[in-house]
């Protein structure tokens, strides 16, 4: 049984984003409100990746309500704003290859 047969109403697509450094970088999944560190952006990628497999997995095994809660626990407000704002600035006035890099990209939510 899938995650749409519970009638459970998940993006199919899910927001992630991550910054980086150098080796130093992080990556959150808002839908989910989770995080991974690693030492590359296709390293934090793929870690978030598996992370988001695993708690949906998780979070099915539960009974209700828990898992609704689980399925439906998103990043605070402010903390998606402050994304919002920094890609925001990022297209408004240009990255800058000498600071942190800062991306979004899609996950597809495991069903």
């Amino acid at each position: 049984m899938g995650l749409h047969d519970n009638n459970l109403d998940l993006p199919a697509v899910l927001i992630c984003v991550a910054r980086g450094h150098q080796q130093d970088w992080e990556a959150f999944c808002l839908d989910f409100d989770l995080a991974v560190q690693g030492v590359s952006l296709q390293d934090v990628r793929s870690r978030l990746e598996d992370a988001i497999a695993d708690y949906v997995q998780a979070a099915t095994a539960e009974k209700e309500p828990a898992r609704s809660q689980l399925l439906s626990r998103r990043a605070p407000f402010f903390v998606r704003l402050h994304w919002s704002t920094r890609f925001f600035l990022a297209t408004l006035f240009g990255r800058n290859p000498d600071r942190d890099s800062t991306v979004g990209f899609p996950v597809s939510c495991p069903a």
